[in-house]
Formats: C-alpha cells, structure tokens, sequence
C-alpha cells in the first residue's frame, strides 16, 4: 500500500512583515489542498489555529489533538487523517521525562516547556492493514534528544511488526547525538531518496545563513521510502511558515 505524509512546522505565534497567523492561514492550507496527503503531522499547534483547522481540515480529515501542557505552555502536534480511507484503532501519546505517562517537563536543555509525543495506530478501510504514524516536536539538547529517541524506540516495541513512520520538529542536525540514536533504530526517509542537504528551518529567509536541516521522516523496515520532497512554496514572497514541510511517499 502507498501512502503520502506531510510534516510541517506551522509556527505558533504572529511574525512581522506579512507573516502573522491569519496572514499565513491561506498559505499554509492552501499548500497542504494542494498537495491532498493522505495523513499529516503538524508541529505548533495552539488553541488560536483551531478555527482554521475546523474549516480547512476537519471537512475531509479526522483530527487526534493533545495539548502538552496548560497555560502559558498550551501547544500540540496533532495528527490528520482521511476519514474516508482509515479508521483510528488507537490513540496515545506521552510526555519526554522520566515520567512520561503523567503530564511532566523533561529533559530539555535550553527551554523550560514540556516535550511530548502523540501516535495513531491506523487501519487502511480496502486492504485493512494497519500502520503506526507518530507526530512530534523534539527538545534542545544532547540528553533530551537521544533520550526522547530512545523513549520513541521502547513505544513503538509494541507495534514492531507493523509499519512505523515517524514525523516532526526533531529541533535536531544530522550531525548531533540525537539523529544518531534515531538513527540506530529508524531510516530518515530524505538520506534513501533525494538526500538534501539544505535547510528546512529558514526563520522567513529563503538564504538564512543560520537555517538547520531539522524536520524529518523516520521510517521502520516495514516501510519502503519512495519520494521526498520540500514543501517550499512561497507567496510573493512571503512563506507560510517558519520552516518548509515536508511530503513523503511511502510504500507500507
């Protein structure tokens, strides 16, 4: 079975110079329309983009939203699917801590915010295979990151001998511990096919000298990559986000 997958950072807040959240609504939607995935992992979102999600998503989609905190810390990486191709089995999620069955801040380094993980255990309605799809938004920091990959691992022990893939802000470079460990145990998708090697955090600068190749698909070896592309798309010069997102196609 193929699948399409998009990952994008959505940015939570408003930005200057045409890049505020009801500026970048159209764009952002717009993009995910166009490009019509199957199921999609988004990163940042708050309670102040549910009205858009409502009328550009939810028409066609099924939503499993968890927020990681309360106040001031209110943020999720929720996960989309097509009600007309997959039923929900399952849903869960956790937090990136020792204690990661109870709300709790973890291992982050640099920000003072909890880190969390949310997953959906799918079945496609004609085939009735089942896959597991995990959305997240990694911390800062060696620690936190190889210990969040290795908590992914332990999660997803119990759905091995299905499909995994992995989405998100993994706020991590190829070069770190983090993408190491995550890649002892999964395939970035991008390395086994288009194997770019720019960014995909741009802070709203197409040339950003400081921009990072950050944002990933994960892949266990249930799962074949077949394409990636970077969702780049601008608006007279304007960007739906912060970071580009990312399509997969993936053989399951």
């Amino acid at each position: 079975m193929d699948i399409s997958v998009i990952s994008f950072n959505i940015r939570h807040c408003n930005d200057k110079n045409g890049h505020s959240v009801l500026e970048r609504i159209p764009r952002i939607f717009g993009i995910l329309k166009e490009e019509n995935a199957d199921v999609i992992g988004l990163q940042e979102v708050r309670p102040h983009w549910e009205d858009a999600l409502k009328e550009n998503l939810l028409k066609d989609y099924d939503m499993f939203l968890k927020y990681r905190a309360e106040a001031p810390d209110i943020e999720a990486s929720p996960i989309f699917w097509k009600r007309d191709k997959f039923t929900l089995i399952k849903s869960g999620y956790f937090w990136y801590s020792d204690t990661p069955n109870v709300q709790s801040k973890g291992w982050d380094e640099v920000y003072d915010c909890h880190r969390m993980c949310c997953f959906v255990l799918l079945k496609e309605k004609v085939s009735n295979k089942e896959f597991l799809f995990i959305n997240t938004h990694f911390g800062f920091g060696d620690n936190c990151q190889v210990k969040s990959a290795d908590l992914i691992k332990k999660h997803s022990n119990d759905f091995k001998n299905l499909p995994i893939f992995i989405t998100g802000d993994f706020n991590m470079t190829p070069d770190t511990k983090g993408y190491k460990q995550m890649t002892k145990y999964f395939t970035d998708v991008n390395t086994v096919t288009e194997n770019y090697s720019g960014i995909t955090y741009h802070g709203y600068y197409e040339k950003n000298v400081n921009g990072m190749h950050i944002d990933y698909c994960f892949i266990n070896d249930n799962v074949k990559a077949k394409t990636y592309k970077l969702l780049d798309k601008t608006f007279d010069g304007k960007f739906p986000s912060d970071h580009y997102g990312l399509k997969l196609e993936l053989e399951l």
